[in-house]
């Protein structure tokens, strides 16, 4: 279904995703104040836990994807930047993530957090979530590289500090800026 143009060439839309615990949260709290004050930062966690968590698990993330893209999506009208932050993961989220490529007429930029498993777990247990699930639940969800086919995501890795990858992000927007 083709959906109408959404935010304006000012309007920035950064997506960070990957495995539970890999640093897309501290991320997007990091890249936030270098956006400026009109920057929404939309948590798929806050969706799936918060808003939906009486909802059963089975429709959770379906809903959860039609509510975080049409927050997306006027928040960019509205003229915000957006932060995406989520696992966002293939099975239920890759229409929304194509369609809001395709839909925004502003810099777009899709980073993938591919830290590896051990790492993933090492982070996590520095998270004030850390008591909120174990690294055996962590293995079930697990989902590892999984690239989108219609755009070449930023591939995020252990190696990268914080700063660098935030430095990373402001420089590709503007580098796409109209």
């Amino acid at each position: 279904m083709l959906k109408a143009a959404v935010g304006s060439a000012d309007t920035r839309l950064v997506v960070l995703r990957g495995d539970s615990g890999s640093g897309k949260t501290t991320t997007a709290k990091a890249l936030r104040p270098l956006l400026g004050t009109k920057t929404a930062v939309i948590h798929q966690d806050y969706f799936r836990r918060e808003l939906l968590a009486g909802a059963e698990k089975a429709s959770r993330s379906a809903d959860a994807a039609v509510l975080i893209e049409a927050t997306a999506r006027r928040s960019l009208d509205l003229g915000y930047d957006v932060i995406l932050d989520g696992v966002f993961n293939l099975r239920d989220y890759r229409e929304l993530l194509e369609q809001l490529w395709h839909d925004h007429v502003g810099a777009t930029r899709i980073y993938q957090f591919d830290v590896g498993f051990d790492e993933t777990v090492r982070r996590h247990r520095m998270r004030s979530l850390r008591h909120a699930f174990s690294a055996d639940q962590m293995r079930e969800w697990y989902d590892g590289w999984q690239p989108l086919e219609f755009v070449e995501e930023g591939r995020v890795g252990p190696e990268e500090s914080l700063d660098h990858l935030v430095a990373r992000i402001v420089a590709d927007l503007k580098q796409i800026a109209p």
